[in-house]
């Protein structure tokens, strides 16, 4: 029996509720405080839910798959992302956008952050000592595996790490990764947007450089300065989980079809439809996928004219992807065990 919600207005305030209730009882990290919405949004939209029999089954559950991220983490994030970011490409993802290095460099913070919350989570849930795979000269996210070592010796899956924000529901895989990596593990990471500030602020980056520069060349005052000080958001405990993870090995014939969609469904609404379960290849600009899913959804009410969204993506970069949603991951502790022992 497992529990089936519809995303409402409702459902997402009962599970805020349920949420604040739990951190503030202490059955979920107190790292998720001020994070409520965006985790419920994450879950609800990603049907991670349904997965599980109650509210407080899943509740239990998050609190196994949580850990939280201090500020040691924080610092050795920063200093790996300063060496990634300038080998990484400018262009924002599925745009012409182009961002600069700053940028850059706190987009990779916010990805390895996921890495190094799963090699924690590993450590204290499983007592399992893991090396990532920090190598220079290659584009990270091409990576076979982001684990360089298990226990001092080269594992024998290679396992890649993605990393989402808790309001984000998809594990998105370039199409070369797919061929390449055996395990693909979904985290999810509570980065605010002031993350970056709020961490430059508690290491005093900010009063010790930035602010005493400034007085030396009497561009501020010692007041105007204390304002902005006061101002800036202070650095906390950042919350993460491991939302689940695919083992290729489960569906490795169905790969070797690139037209090949192993689950989907989605809400038809009044002008689309918004797919929210998903697994399976896709590419935008292929017109076969399309018509697949919409072959799919006229058995559900869908007309021809509706167009076909993926929950939360405005557009995606032009090729080939495999994607999963969410909740189609797999999350309780004994599918960990078994593939940790093939590891």
């Amino acid at each position: 029996m497992y529990l089936v919600l519809k995303m409402n207005s409702k459902t997402k305030t009962s599970c805020i509720h349920r949420i604040s209730v739990a951190v503030e009882g202490g059955k979920l990290p107190i790292a998720f405080k001020g994070f409520e919405e965006e985790l419920c949004e994450g879950a609800l939209r990603g049907l991670d839910i349904d997965q599980f029999g109650s509210y407080d089954e899943w509740i239990s559950w998050l609190n196994w798959a949580s850990v939280s991220l201090d500020e040691n983490d924080y610092l050795k994030a920063t200093l790996f992302a300063l060496q990634l970011a300038p080998q990484l490409a400018a262009t924002d993802y599925g745009t012409a956008k182009q961002r600069d290095l700053g940028q850059l460099w706190t987009d990779a913070i916010r990805g390895l952050l996921g890495e190094l919350a799963f090699v924690k989570w590993l450590r204290e849930k499983f007592g399992l000592k893991i090396e990532l795979d920090f190598r220079l000269g290659r584009l990270k996210e091409f990576l076979p595996s982001d684990i360089k070592s298990v226990e001092g010796r080269e594992p024998k899956l290679k396992i890649s790490i993605k990393t989402t924000k808790l309001g984000g529901i998809w594990l998105d895989v370039p199409y070369a990764q797919v061929e390449h990596s055996d395990v693909f593990v979904l985290i999810r990471v509570g980065t605010a947007r002031e993350h970056f500030v709020a961490f430059l602020k508690h290491i005093s980056v900010i009063r010790e450089k930035l602010m005493k520069e400034a007085l030396k060349r009497e561009l501020l005052s010692e007041e105007e300065l204390e304002k902005i000080w006061d101002a800036l958001p202070e650095f906390a405990s950042i919350p993460a989980y491991v939302a689940g993870f695919l083992d290729k090995a489960d569906f490795a014939d169905r790969l070797k079809d690139r037209d090949s969609i192993i689950e989907v469904d989605g809400e038809v609404k009044k002008k689309k439809v918004v797919i929210n379960k998903y697994l399976g290849f896709w590419h935008p600009e292929e017109q076969k996928y399309k018509k697949t899913l919409k072959d799919f959804f006229k058995r559900k009410g869908m007309r021809e004219e509706m167009n076909i969204e993926f929950e939360g993506i405005k557009s995606f970069s032009e090729t080939l992807h495999f994607i999963a949603s969410s909740g189609v991951l797999k999350k309780k502790r004994t599918d960990w065990e078994k593939l940790l022992h093939k590891l």
